[in-house]
Parts: structure tokens; C-alpha cells; sequence
């Protein structure tokens, strides 16, 4: 719109006109505010959701939260976020938010909620005690106090800045809103638009919860002239000059904060800004700071070299050591909430807007910054508070201070704390930047360059754990160009070895992660009997594996023997861990030895990631012989263990596999609550990748096609389709999403594509992903035949046989035959799909084989599809509905307790086409009295009347309860002489009139 141009939100003949006093009501967002109060009132009907508003800063995000918080009604509980020289306090907002909830709460309440939470006060010590809490029990203890405030209080979670958010805290929002079910609760976060560069944390997070359902993005934009015009007019008391909101406009650019602090002193009879009124937004910040009195200027300078909210007594030590009064401190403070440059609220002072405090520190005289970061170190040295929990900001002063030591010194008693506090993501900060201050640190201080190359092995190691992959490489690449190869062999080989292991947990192709290992293997070469070179073979071992080469073994078994010589437990956990690799799918009983023994020397030593491959390929040595069960609570087992210390990003991996296990054996809520788990942490590359494969394909089973669409979608965002490391994950769980969006051509090339005739993978798979494979020719094949195709339906066949015809040997074999449960449900799925793409007549006989194998596998999914397929082809074939009704009814339920939503609409349908009830019979209970049409009944005949009510006919239960029809219909007949009934329907009516609907 135009300048000159009549607006909407003024009246010419009325300039002037004084309103009733100024006031801060938002300005325009009725859209945006619609929205997110239709986010906040769904959780009153039990519908819990979450809103992340984003936009630049002093665009009015937390203006807006605050304006639809306002409801008494809700408990509105905030947590802050605040940024400080990069130095991050774990969980600090979800301990705002705690904080927040106890000091409105009463005893009673408390008391209540904190129940069985005692751990809690590792965040909160004034619960009391300080206990060292794993953080996978942290998490749900946290989520767990959330949900019953929730039961209590409608309550709203605000989170503010999050785009300054920890990684912990983010696990916890992730973890609270993957767990949404029916609570009266309602997450919500502010983030600002200009402090996400390329890499940032909050990207990843967001790219998860966009996969919830119940996660809602909001995004505000700056204000048009129409709607500044309506803010100035709120502000300013009257409406205001057509060119004063011009000029207002053309200098905050529809920024409403900025639009603020440059009317905040006008009288609305103005028709222009002030000459001295700057239009450089640094003014425009520091206008209301100008105002102040010189002692609350100062005062606030001091807060903003803080870096966060600062309690008053530090606050005080350190703004009178800089010229302001201490006695005048809560006078100034208040002086500066009425001018809206800090904000108010409960807890210590901090700005309203973050970004003021940035102007401030940035406009400081030359030196005076680090005078006041001094101070702020010497106070918080002198305290006699423990100096741990304050060590990252010391740290950071000691940084700003010029003090290198220090720094160094701090940054390593953080590192320290974040062990303690089980926040690995913040100790490899701390790690990360002792490394980046060595060369400037003092030598007597820093130590060797073999000090250094230990620390940066160590930093790198802890940042792969935590999804700071790219850290990782940058920093091991930076030491291995400082060592010399030549002179310093094992130490380089380590630098080498360890980078590959980066490498292929950043999903890199195996070629390019081999150069590394050759390099290593080369550098050793010289050294036989070293365990850098036990390490060297060992790892070419499992890249040789990989890549399908010769040798494989042989180098696996020597390197085994010269670690055992060389006395390392590292490498010799490192040489039986890939070892037990190599020998999963040939010999996996020896895979299985050598897969326990490297996960005890490993644990014995504290190696995680030997660890953790000693438990991957043990869990896939037992898979392979048919030990699932065993396999899945090996992976649990340790998956606990490792996730104990902190976000560990190895221990998701074997969530992912655990999880894998639970969704195959029907424990589909076991495996939902672990994905929750895995899913709150947002893993990177494959273990993240892993439990989102693993999660579409539930999502596909309960009939959430989006859901699984979201998660399959942000799997292959994670690593390249092509990846060899998962690639039977990728197969299953992309074919399934495909053929559950209905496109069985895209299934086939899917799961055709990752089916390797020579078998280069380091596990035998392929024969389970045949089964996928016919299943997904199966639906062509009936696709085309029910659209009238026949020729695509033949080519179909033809496909499906032509696969199974070019593996190499019969598909199905095994070497074990531990393992032939499994080999055989196999080879009767393939058989019966095969049946089905075919349309031949003996597909009930070959399903109803599948039905048998599923069964002796412990394998329930698969059974009750298998039954179901049974009795869909039997009743096409023409067979009476009575004689597969019970395949129906056990069928129908499985998919009700699985939550098999898509299986059991299919066995609904089916039953209702074929007038099959698919009610459970409910034993008729005894009457209480005597002389009820019920008490006259036989035992006998109170069990056939709960079979009439559940709709069965007397040959099904005469199947049943192993009797004669001509037996069943003498009791019906004496069930209605007894009751006084006409007929077998009003037996049943009458016996669910007395006993209740459940009868």
C-alpha cells in the first residue's frame, strides 16, 4: 500500500483524538493468535500438542505466547533459554520450568507430584541431595512430573529462545512430545529466525518433531503499515499522524519491539520522529537504555557481560566493584523494568530482549568488557557455592578475560561437570575448545604433542558419540597432518583408524572409509606385534567384508592373535568385535563367542565403541541362529547400560536394533516406548536413520501411512538410500511404506534395488527381504488382474520367478539348524505369496503352512496376516465361511491387541462379507439368586449359550468344544425350554439383558 493511500486503521477527520490512555495489546496476529490458542485449548479436550513460533528477533513471539497464556485457567510454566559465549548449562529451561512449577505449587501438590522423583534433584538441588541420574532414567522422570501436573492443571510448557537451547533439553521436549497421548498439556517454544547458521542443533530437532503429528510450526513476519499504525496508535494513547507512522515504519521495518522503543516517549501529537531519534536499529535498541539513570546503565552493562540471568548477590559484588551503588540495586532494577529494558518475573534479572544485551556488550569501550569478565571471575571464585556448576561460564570469562590458562583450566573442570551431569553434547564443548586454545595455552600447562593427540582421540570419540561427527573429523584430520608418519607410526594409525570409524558413522561409502584403514595398515607395517597394527588388520577385516574381498577371515583371525600377544584389551576388543562380524552369517557360533568376549574386555576398559560392535554383531550371530528372542534382550541389555552416562548416540544404535526385535516378535509397545526413546535424542546417520526405518514400518503396521511416509522421508535424510551399512532396514522399511501408499511397482524397485545376488553384505538378509519382494509382486500381480491386466499380471509372475531362479542356491538353506524355525516361515511365506502372484487354487493349503511356520516361529504379525490370507483365498475358492471363521477370529485378534489397525479393518471386512461374527464368546455368569431364567442352566449350557451370543453356529461349536452337532442342538434345545426363549437370538438377547453388553 501506497503512503498517500487512505488506511484502513485511521480516520483523517479523527488525528488526534486522545483514547483512554496507551496500552501493549498486540497489533494484529489474529490469525496467528487463532492458531495458537487452537493449539492451547485442544489440550482441555485431551488433545496435547505443540507449537514452535518462529521469527526475527522483536517480531512479538513471546509477546504473542504470553498474550495466549493469559488464561487463568492454565498453568503456565516458562523456562528461558539464554546464550553465553557458547557455553551451555544442561537442561537449564527444563529446570526453569521446574523451578517455575514449585514455586506456585503447594505442599500438598508437590509432594504428589514429586513422588518416586527424588532423582530430580540432580536439576533441582532444593529437593535435596545431589544423586549422579543416568539421564535415559532423567528423561522420563522429567516427563513423568510433566504429565502429572498435566492430570492436575491444564498446563502449558512455554519454552522461550530455543534456538539457544541445549541438546538435553531439547532430548527432553522431543521426548515429552513423542510421548503425546491424552494429556491435558501443551508444548510451546519461541525461535528466533537469525541464530540458526547451517548446522545448528534446533535444525535436526525440528526436522524430527515435523514427523509428529501433534507438532505445529508457526511463523510471524514483521508488520505491514496498516498494522504498525494500529501498534503506535495503542502505544502512543491517540491515532496518530499518517506521516509519523511512515517514518516509524520506514525505520523499525514493521518490527513491533523496535517499533516500540521508538515511539515510547511521543505524545501521538507528533507527525514526525524526533531529529535525535537515529534510524540505525542500534539506537532504536538503546533508546530506553539512554533514559535510564547513569547507576541503571551501568548496572545494566554489568548484567549483560553476565550473559545470562544473574542472581542478585553476584550481580551486586560485581556492579559495585564497577561504579554502581549496591544499596540502590533493587531501585535500579525496578528502574529498568518500567522501562521495559529487563524484564520482570520471578526469577533472576535478565534483558526482555536478548538482543539488547548483544548491543550493549558490543558497544562497551575498548577493555571494559574484559575489566568486568574479570570481576565476574573473581566473584564467582571467591563464592563458596561449588565452583562445578558455574564452570562453563568462568570458562567463558576467563576467555573474554584475555586469561588462556584459565580458560583452558575451567573449560576442562566443565568438561568434568558435564560428565557428572551425564551431558556428553556439552563436555565435548568444553573438549572442543580445550583443543582449540592448545597452541596458545602454557606448554608447562598443556602438556606433550602426545597429551594433545590423546586429547583430541578423546574429543573426537565423545563428539561421534553425541552427533558431532563434523567436529570430529575436522579435529582428528587436524592431527594427523601433525604427525609425522614416518617417526610417529602408532600414534597416526590410531588418528587414521579412529577417523574411519567417523567416517562410517557419517554414513560415508565404504571405499572412501577403506583409505583410512589402508593408511593405517601401511603405517604399521613395520610394527607386527603392535596393537595399532592388531587394530590396522582388524579393521581391514571388516572393510574387505563389506566390500565382499578375499581375506576377510584371515586377517580377522591374525589380528586376533596379535592382540592377544600384545596385551591390549582395546585391541584385542577391537580385533574379536570384527571378527565376530566377519564370521555372522558363516560361522555364528563362533561369531557369537567372540562377539560376548569383545563386549566384556571392552566394558572391562571402558572402550564404547569396541562395546558397542562386540554387542552388534553377538545380537546378529544370534538373529542369524534363530535366538531372537535372545538377540533382542541382548541389544536391550546393553542398550541400557550405554545409555546410562548421557546421550550416547552408540547406545540409540542398539535401540534401533532392540526395537527391530520387539516390532518382529509382536511386542509393538515395548518397541513404540523404545522409538519414543530413541526418537526424543534425534540420533544422526544410521542409528538415527535405523529407528526411523524401524518406526515407519510400525507406523505402516497401525495403519499411519502419513506418519510412516514422515519417517521413511527423514531416514534417507540422514544417509544415502544407497548405504550399505542398514540396507535391509532401508529395504523393509521403504518397501512397506511403499506398498502401504498403494504403489507396488515402486516397492519391487525399491527392494529389488538393495537385493545383492553375490551377497557382498557381511549378513545373509537377502533371504528375508525375498519375502517383501513376493509380497510386493503379489499385489501387482492381483493389481493387474483386478483392473482386467492379464498381461501385466503374467509379467509379474514372471518377475517373481525369474528372482528366485537367480539366487545363488535354494533360497531359505541354512548352515544351522537352530535357525530352521525361521528358515522355514520363510520359505512357507515365499511359497504361499508366490501361490498368490500365480492366483493358483492351493493357495489355502500353502497359507495355511505359513500359518503353522509363523506360529512355530514365535513370529505373531506374521501368523495373523497368514491367517487372514487363508481365509481370504478359502472363501474366494468357494470353501464354506465356518471352516476358516476361527483363522478369522485369531487373526481379528492379534490385530485388536497389536493396535494392527489396517490388518484387523481387512479381517472386519471379510468377516462382515462372509456373515462371520468375530465375537469372543464371555462365560455366562452364575446368577446370585435363584429363580432367574439364567440359574436353571447347566455349566455345560451356560458355556454354548455365551458361544449364541457371540453369534456361532452349532457346527462351530461343536468344533469348538470337541462335540457333536447333533449334542449341541439338544443343549440349544434345552437352553430355550429353560429360559422361556423362542429362539437362539432371543436366548442371546435375554442372557445380555441380565449378564451386561460384555455377555
Amino acid at each position: 500500500m501506497c503512503v498517500a493511500a487512505v488506511h484502513s486503521w485511521v480516520d483523517t477527520e479523527r488525528v488526534g483524538d486522545v483514547r483512554a490512555g496507551p496500552d501493549h495489546r498486540l497489533a494484529g496476529r489474529g490469525a496467528e493468535r487463532d492458531a495458537l490458542a487452537g493449539v492451547v485449548a485442544a489440550a482441555a479436550q485431551r488433545r496435547p500438542s505443540a507449537m514452535v513460533v518462529h521469527g526475527e528477533a522483536g517480531v512479538g513471539k513471546t509477546r504473542l505466547v504470553q498474550e495466549v497464556c493469559g488464561d487463568p485457567e492454565l498453568l503456565v510454566l516458562w523456562g528461558s533459554c539464554v546464550h553465553f559465549g557458547g557455553a551451555s548449562v544442561p537442561y537449564a529451561p527444563v529446570i526453569g520450568v521446574l523451578q517455575d512449577w514449585l514455586v506456585q505449587a503447594d505442599a500438598a501438590e508437590r509432594a504428589a507430584v514429586l513422588t518416586g522423583a527424588d532423582e530430580l534433584s540432580s536439576l533441582l538441588p532444593a529437593l535435596g541431595g545431589l544423586p549422579s541420574t543416568p539421564t535415559a532414567r532423567l528423561i522420563p522422570l522429567i516427563d513423568l512430573v510433566l504429565n502429572r501436573i498435566a492430570d492436575r492443571h491444564r498446563t502449558v510448557v512455554v519454552v522461550d529462545d530455543l534456538h539457544w537451547a541445549d541438546l538435553a533439553s531439547l532430548d527432553v521436549l522431543a521426548y515429552v512430545i513423542t510421548g503425546f497421548r491424552a494429556q491435558q498439556l501443551t508444548v510451546l517454544g519461541t525461535s528466533r529466525d537469525e541464530d540458526r547458521g547451517v548446522g545448528h542443533p534446533l535444525h535436526s530437532w525440528l526436522a524430527d518433531m515435523r514427523r509428529m503429528p501433534s507438532f505445529h510450526e508457526l511463523h510471524l513476519d514483521r508488520l505491514d503499515l496498516d498494522t504498525t499504525g494500529l501498534q503506535v496508535e495503542y502505544l502512543v494513547g491517540q491515532i496518530p499522524d499518517i506521516a509519523l507512522v511512515n517514518q516509524v515504519q520506514a525505520r523499525s521495518d514493521g518490527n513491533p519491539y523496535l517499533t516500540e522503543l521508538l515511539v515510547q516517549n511521543l505524545s501521538g501529537a507528533e507527525s514526525t520522529l524526533p531529529d535525535t531519534v537515529s534510524g540505525a536499529l542500534r539506537d532504536a535498541l538503546l533508546a530506553a537504555w539512554h533514559r535510564l539513570s547513569a547507576q541503571a546503565r551501568q548496572l545494566v552493562r554489568v548484567l549483560a557481560v553476565g550473559g545470562r540471568p544473574t542472581p542478585l548477590p553476584i550481580l551486586a559484588a560485581v556492579a559495585g566493584a564497577h561504579g554502581v551503588e549496591v544499596g540502590g540495586l533493587p531501585g535500579y532494577i525496578a528502574e529498568a523494568q518500567e522501562r521495559g529494558v529487563i524484564g520482570g518475573g520471578h526469577g533472576p534479572p535478565w534483558f526482555r530482549h536478548p538482543l539488547l544485551a548483544d548491543v550493549l556488550y558490543d558497544g562497551l569501550p575498548p577493555g571494559e568488557a574484559a575489566l568486568i569478565h574479570t570481576t565476574y571471575l573473581e566473584v564467582l571464585e571467591s563464592r563458596s557455592d561449588p565452583v562445578e556448576p558455574v564452570a562453563a561460564d568462568l570458562a567463558v570469562h576467563s576467555l573474554q578475560a584475555g586469561r588462556i590458562d584459565d580458560t583452558y583450566r575451567w573449560s576442562e573442570v566443565a568438561a568434568g561437570h558435564a560428565v557428572m551431569l551425564r551431558a556428553p553434547a556439552e563436555q565435548a564443548i568444553q573438549l572442543e575448545r580445550m583443543c582449540d586454545l592448545w597452541e596458545q595455552v602454557s606448554p608447562e600447562l598443556r602438556g606433550t604433542t602426545a597429551d594433545r593427540t590423546a586429547l583430541i582421540l578423546k574429543t573426537a570419540a565423545i563428539g561421534s558419540r553425541v552427533a558431532r561427527n563434523d567436529q570430529a573429523i575436522e579435529l582428528l584430520t587436524q592431527a594427523i597432518s601433525l604427525v609425522d608418519r614416518a617417526r610417529d607410526p602408532l600414534p597416526a594409525a590410531d588418528l587414521l583408524i579412529d577417523r574411519s570409524t567417523v567416517r562410517w558413522h557419517r554414513a560415508e561409502s565404504i571405499e572412501a572409509v577403506a583409505t583410512d584403514i589402508h593408511d593405517a595398515f601401511e603405517a604399521t607395517s613395520a610394527l607386527p606385534d603392535s596393537a595399532q597394527h592388531a587394530r590396522a588388520l582388524a579393521a581391514l577385516a571388516w572393510a574387505e567384508r563389506w566390500q565382499g574381498l578375499p581375506g576377510a577371515v584371515a586377517h580377522a583371525d591374525e589380528a586376533v592373535r596379535i592382540a592377544r600377544r600384545a596385551g591390549s584389551p582395546r585391541a584385542l576388543a577391537a580385533a574379536l568385535a570384527q571378527r565376530s562380524m566377519v564370521l555372522s552369517s558363516q560361522s555364528p557360533l563362533e561369531s557369537l563367542a567372540d562377539g560376548q568376549e569383545a563386549e566384556r574386555l571392552a566394558r572391562s576398559c571402558g572402550a564404547t565403541l569396541e562395546w558397542l560392535r562386540g554387542v552388534v554383531w553377538q545380537r546378529h550371530a544370534l538373529w542369524n541362529l534363530g535366538r531372537r528372542e535372545e538377540a533382542t534382550e541382548a541389544a536391550l541389555r546393553n542398550y541400557a547400560d550405554m545409555a546410562a552416562p548421557g546421550r550416547d548416540l552408540f547406545a540409540y544404535f542398539l535401540a534401533y536394533l532392540a526395537a527391530e526385535g520387539l516390532l518382529e516378535s509382536g511386542r509393538w509397545q515395548e518397541c513404540d516406548e523404545l522409538l519414543r526413546a530413541g526418537l526424543a535424542v534425534r540420533c544422526v546417520n544410521t542409528g538415527g536413520a535405523g529407528l526411523r526405518l524401524t518406526a515407519a514400518s510400525l507406523a505402516v503396521r497401525r495403519g499411519r501411512v502419513a506418519e510412516a511416509r514422515q519417517h521413511l522421508d527423514r531416514a534417507v535424510e540422514l544417509i544415502p538410500a544407497t548405504f550399505r551399512g542398514i540396507r535391509h532396514s532401508l529395504a523393509t522399511g521403504g518397501g512397506e511404506v511403499l506398498l502401504a501408499e498403494h504403489k507396488p511397482q515402486a516397492a519391487i524397485d525399491w527392494i529389488g534395488s538393495r537385493l545383492t545376488l553375490l551377497d557382498a553384505a557381511p549378513i545373509d538378509e537377502d533371504d528375508d527381504l525375498l519375502v517383501l519382494y513376493a509380497h510386493a509382486v503379489a499385489e501387482s500381480a492381483r493389481v493387474a488382474r483386478d483392473a482386467g491386466d492379464q498381461e501385466s499380471a503374467a509379467k509379474a509372475v514372471g518377475i517373481l520367478e525369474d528372482t528366485l531362479s537367480s539366487r545363488p542356491g535354494e533360497p531359505f538353506t541354512s548352515t544351522d539348524s537352530q535357525d530352521s524355525a525361521f528358515k522355514s516361515m520363510y520359505r512357507a511365506q515365499i511359497s504361499a505369496e508366490l501361490a498368490r502372484c500365480r492366483n493358483d487354487a492351493d493357495q489355502p493349503e500353502r497359507w495355511l503352512r505359513a500359518v503353522d511356520a509363523c506360529g512355530a516361529a514365535g513370529a505373531r504379525w506374521h501368523q495373523a496376516v497368514a491367517r487372514w490370507r487363508c481365509a481370504e483365498a478359502a472363501i474366494a475358492g468357494g470353501q464354506p465361511p465356518v471352516g476358516v471363521a476361527n483363522l478369522l477370529r485369531q487373526a481379528h485378534s492379534c490385530a485388536v491387541e497389536l493396535g494392527a489397525a489396517p490388518l484387523q479393518a481387512e479381517v472386519e471386512s471379510l468377516a462382515r462379507r462372509s456373515r462371520i461374527s468375530l465375537r469372543a464368546p464371555v462365560p455366562v455368569a452364575v446368577p446370585e439368586e435363584p429363580g432367574t431364567p439364567l440359574s436353571t442352566l447347566t455349566s455345560r449350557e451356560r458355556e454354548i449359550l455365551a458361544f449364541l451370543v457371540a453369534g456361532r453356529s452349532n457346527g462351530e461349536i461343536a468344533k469348538d468344544l470337541v462335540i457333536t452337532d447333533k449334542t449341541v442342538s439338544a443343549h440349544v434345545s434345552n437352553i430355550l425350554r429353560k429360559t422361556g426363549t423362542a429362539s437362539r437370538l432371543e436366548a442371546a438377547a435375554l442372557a445380555v439383558r441380565l449378564n451386561g453388553p460384555g455377555a
